[in-house]
């Protein structure tokens, strides 16, 4: 690893259930001017979604990449929201997607401007990757307390292994 980043042993962390607001996308169509993550991200802040999730369990935000279609090439859906205590009460326009239990190792970017961190964070577990199994399970990003502020920000992002 880099100087960039840090990561944990593996770790098993149990289940969870999520609401947020959904896309379908692939890494190729992120490289170009129709990505749509930065878009959602947007309408994350400006519809206000985190206070509009009434059950959350605290005031984390969690980006999840799941149901991917094959690896880090194929289409997966990405999910920004929150952890909740229920996931029946799921407000209109969202979704509720279950993380299973499962095994991770943690990365954890340096601290500095996100979502550049981030960015470079990924570039780095891609790398990582090829030499190790994903599980390509439910992968997330944590923006806890340490990513309040965006010019000197700090992010876990869990990787799910076999």
């Amino acid at each position: 690893m880099s100087n960039t980043l840090t990561k944990s042993n593996v770790i098993a962390r149990e289940g969870f259930d999520f609401v947020g607001n959904c896309t379908r996308t692939t890494n190729k169509v992120e490289m170009t001017a129709d990505r749509r993550i930065p878009k959602l991200w947007d309408d994350f802040y400006k519809n206000e979604v985190l206070e509009a999730i009434t059950h959350k369990k605290n005031s984390n935000v969690l980006a999840i990449y799941t149901d991917y279609e094959t690896n880090e090439h194929g289409a997966y859906t990405f999910a920004l929201g929150a952890e909740v205590r229920d996931n029946n009460l799921v407000p209109n326009g969202m979704e509720s997607i279950q993380i299973p239990d499962q095994k991770y190792i943690v990365f954890t970017t340096r601290k500095g401007p996100l979502p550049g961190v981030i960015i470079e964070a990924w570039e780095e577990i891609w790398k990582w990757s090829e030499r190790r199994e994903r599980a390509y399970g439910a992968d997330f990003e944590l923006y806890d307390e340490r990513a309040m502020d965006p010019n000197d920000g700090q992010v876990d992002i869990y990787i799910s292994v076999k």
